[in-house]
């Protein structure tokens, strides 16, 4: 399976018709799993389990290597090489961002450098998450 990230823009006119349907929340849904990245929220978690509480060089280290992680794997998983596809650059960046939003409302390294206000994180999450699928619809390919 190529591009299994790849967001695919359902625009009004000959594609709508061709396919015999409007958006749907199913659509919505899709672009909303398809921008979270859960492969490397995971592998942060099991990384940040192994550094020592309070190590602030380590968990910052960390944190940065999980969002290079997050654009390698999501340039990766929107390029369609059958098809001679770039990534979508679009979706690396929000799937980044969602990435930084989520380590933000955990806390780690932002408590660590006294950056972190609780109730911000979550209104990010929530906002983010509610939004970003809405307006952002991939690339007609």
């Amino acid at each position: 399976m190529s591009a299994p990230f790849r967001i695919r823009r359902l625009d009004a006119g000959a594609m709508e018709v061709a396919r015999g349907r409007s958006e749907t929340f199913k659509d919505y849904l899709e672009r909303l799993i398809k921008m979270i990245p859960g492969e490397v929220v995971g592998l942060y978690l099991i990384g940040s389990g192994l550094i020592p509480e309070g190590e602030r060089f380590g968990l910052l280290a960390w944190s940065i290597i999980c969002l290079i992680g997050v654009v390698v794997i999501r340039a990766y998983g929107t390029t369609d090489a059958e098809k001679n596809l770039q990534p979508q650059w679009g979706a690396v960046l929000i799937s980044s961002v969602a990435f930084v939003i989520w380590l933000y409302s955990l806390g780690g390294v932002f408590k660590l450098y006294g950056l972190h206000v609780a109730y911000v994180g979550s209104l990010l999450v929530l906002a983010w998450t509610f939004f970003v699928p809405i307006f952002y619809k991939g690339t007609l390919d």
